[in-house]
């Protein structure tokens, strides 16, 4: 691809049907409502390729290649080309009867122009030195035949002085009918027409940095980009592993108590600190607000990422229960997440399992061992639930996570109602520890989440028990030695590693992944490399340093994940720099779907093997996508660009609210093209897809020039509401 001495990209011909400003807003509509992901193109190979075009918007002319990678430079590179698909098909190499069709570069005007005839070829070689030669840009035929061939109609516009080409009978008559300066040539020679013909799926390059920072964190920013270029991403994971941590720090969630006071009530004056107390401390508004305020400010962004993704698999849920909506008892639960983010995987499951907030959503506080006098038994709520959910899953599996057959090609359950009773049994003669907070004890405060669960020895089971494997406890053990044995007992299960792997891939990098890289990822559960089994750490490095998770070119329209509600808000406002407390953002998350900490069941916000109706696709986050949540995404989009966000809160102290200045776009769209440049640089690391550059290219010229404001929000509006930005790839 050559460039023109006008600085425009090289081009071809002269006419369009017709530009639609506005299409771009139109695509972004119908494609979020499709609810799909890319599905690979099926279908055998043709001898034919597909001639891919493209409408120059600078100089009214078109440009025409049969290289897939030339189709993709051109893409990635100039804005101004609008990608128009496959126009035709043919032979990418000489066939029988078949001859080249030969391309010359006029570096006068920018254009290409594109002969079958020999002689016409050498008048052009002999006549006009403005006309570089190219060779053969692909092999047609020279007349009709017995085949599908169809004729490729040549016109000159004397206006540009360029081609045009189409096998469309209706474009060729609407030309001559309506474009007189349209000069029409006539058959210049045979192709073959593009339905059917496999086209290959465009690949714009994202730079490694950028597509790493969609996996590990919350959003890219100038500055994580430059330290990335800087280090390089394995030295970026080691930095991130001993940044800070953010969290739930305890002196800011330090009211330990489930009931009101005269320090803390809802019934005291607005103004006063007794109302704040029990705004901030009583409810989850001040923790979602600190949830969103650490995610797009505080720079442990990989651990802060990790430990939400863990809260996606210890679900617990404030849903439950007035209880579970004080704020300790939230923060105190998640602190731990993200405490054991980069620790041990055994000790994670185990502090879950001595967790007062899964004791209390999952039945397992008070759990008191068989009464037959009573015809009481244990209850199984959290014993199935460890191993459905927070472990090995429901059936056996290969060390790559795909399922174990057995010889009639079943598959394995993992375990059954006896593993269930037995564990149901361990997890009796615990409850709630001591209240030993410094303020006074209310009345509810005999449910304490500050700390680990107790055990009440008289209300164990401590009959002997079959576990996993037929691994068996014998009888007479305590609360605590049991407990910690089942959990070894399921962290020890060969499922573990890859149901866990296949989670935390699913979460940061792809909803497909292969089994291969599953795999890998659980091969470095099994042992980091120095025979230590559960080293999240080890696990990290394999799921984000893998071949299918970094390049910069991914080809595979499988590839990548929806942003979930969370994800993608805060990827918007930190791509752009936003400047926020957290304001409204839990409110803009649940009406996409997504009530951060409110998950509505123990299996999450969404199923974790939800998969795209009428395809094989699994997307977990397309099971809360839906027409509702679909607009709800572009509402938030259009509050943050049209209507300067969200306000500050009154009842917050130094509150700023979450505002986007888009002044550096303004200042910018004099030059739509750079403009658009822009956009793409920040929204999607320079790699914005499938044309939808031209698109908002278009909509954007298409508003007066002295609207800067307007272009500015017209381009990222536009590119932030795109399906595109909303998978990451």
């Amino acid at each position: 691809m050559r460039v023109a001495r006008n600085g425009q990209g090289a081009d071809m011909s002269g006419y369009r049907p017709g530009v639609r400003p506005w299409a771009a807003l139109r695509h972004c509509v119908a494609a979020l409502l499709l609810l799909f992901m890319l599905v690979p193109m099926a279908g055998a190979q043709s001898q034919v390729s597909p001639v891919y075009r493209f409408f120059n918007q600078a100089t009214g002319t078109h440009f025409y290649t049969i290289v897939a990678a030339e189709r993709d430079q051109v893409i990635g590179t100039y804005p101004q080309f609008a990608y128009e698909g496959a126009a035709f098909a043919a032979f990418a190499n000489a066939v029988p009867a078949s001859q080249p069709v030969f391309r010359f570069f006029n570096t006068a005007t920018g254009t290409h122009f594109y002969t079958i005839d020999v002689a016409e070829r050498d008048r052009v070689l002999a006549t006009w030195p403005q006309f570089a030669f190219e060779g053969a840009a692909y092999y047609a035929m020279p007349g009709p035949g017995a085949d599908a061939r169809t004729g490729l109609f040549r016109f000159f516009n004397s206006t540009t002085g360029a081609h045009f080409y189409t096998v469309s009978v209706d474009e060729r008559d609407q030309v001559r009918a309506t474009l007189p300066q349209f000069a029409y040539e006539g058959v210049a020679f045979y192709v073959y027409g593009a339905d059917g013909v496999p086209v290959p799926p465009v690949a714009v390059a994202v730079p490694d940095g950028f597509r790493f920072l969609q996996q590990a964190s919350f959003g890219a920013t100038p500055a994580t980009l430059a330290r990335i270029k800087a280090v390089g991403v394995p030295a970026y994971i080691e930095e991130q592993f001993g940044a800070p941590t953010s969290g739930y720090p305890e002196a800011e969630y330090s009211y330990l108590s489930l009931d009101e006071s005269d320090s803390c009530s809802f019934s005291a004056a607005r103004e006063g600190a007794a109302y704040s107390c029990a705004i901030n401390q009583l409810t989850l508004f001040k923790l979602r607000n600190q949830f969103f305020a650490n995610a797009l400010t505080k720079p442990d962004q990989l651990r802060q990422r990790v430990a939400w993704s863990l809260s996606q698999f210890f679900v617990i849920s404030a849903m439950k229960d007035p209880d579970m909506e004080a704020a300790y008892v939230q923060a105190r639960y998640h602190q731990m997440l993200f405490n054991g983010a980069f620790g041990n995987f055994e000790d994670l499951l185990l502090n879950v399992a001595l967790s007062p907030q899964m004791g209390h959503y999952l039945d397992m506080v008070d759990n008191a061992k068989a009464n037959p006098a009573a015809g009481t038994e244990p209850n199984q709520n959290f014993a199935r639930e460890l191993l459905q959910l927070f472990s090995i899953g429901t059936i056996e599996l290969q060390a790559d996570g795909t399922p174990l057959r057995d010889a009639a090609n079943q598959t394995i359950p993992s375990y059954g109602q006896n593993e269930i009773k037995a564990f149901a049994r361990v997890f009796t003669g615990w409850t709630y520890p001591p209240f030993d907070a410094a303020q006074k004890k209310g009345p509810d405060d005999n449910r304490y989440f500050a700390k680990p669960m107790v055990p009440v020895a008289a209300d164990h089971d401590t009959a002997p028990k079959t576990l996993l494997k037929g691994a068996t406890l014998p009888a007479g053990l305590s609360a605590d030695i049991e407990l910690r044995l089942a959990v070894h007992n399921v962290f020890m299960h060969p499922n573990t590693g890859p149901f866990f792997a296949k989670h935390m891939v699913r979460q940061l990098v792809t909803g497909n992944p292969s089994p291969a890289y599953i795999g890998r990822v659980a091969a470095a559960f099994n042992d980091n490399g120095s025979g230590v089994r559960g080293d999240m750490k080890a696990v990290l490095r394999a799921v984000l340093l893998d071949p299918e998770a970094r390049g910069d070119m991914k080809t595979d329209p499988a590839y990548g994940m929806l942003k979930e509600p969370v994800l993608y808000i805060t990827s918007v406002l930190r791509q752009l720099g936003a400047q926020s407390d957290g304001a409204g953002l839990e409110r803009a998350a649940r009406a996409m779907g997504q009530d951060v900490y409110y998950a509505p069941t123990v299996f999450n916000y969404y199923p974790a093997e939800y998969t795209i109706p009428g395809t094989a696709l699994v997307a977990p986050q397309f099971g809360i996508h839906n027409t509702n949540t679909v607009l709800h995404r572009m509402n938030f989009a259009y509050d943050m660009i049209y209507n300067d966000g969200y306000g500050p809160d009154g009842d917050v102290p130094n509150a700023i609210g979450t505002r986007v200045d888009l002044s550096a776009f303004s200042s910018a769209a004099a030059d739509p093209a750079k403009l658009v440049a822009m956009v793409n640089d920040r929204l999607f690391g320079g790699g914005m897809p499938l044309g939808i550059r031209a698109e908002i290219l278009a909509a954007v010229t298409a508003l007066p020039a002295d609207d800067a404001d307007e272009r500015a929000r017209t381009a990222v509006f536009l590119a932030a509401s795109s399906f595109q930005f909303q998978v990451s790839r």
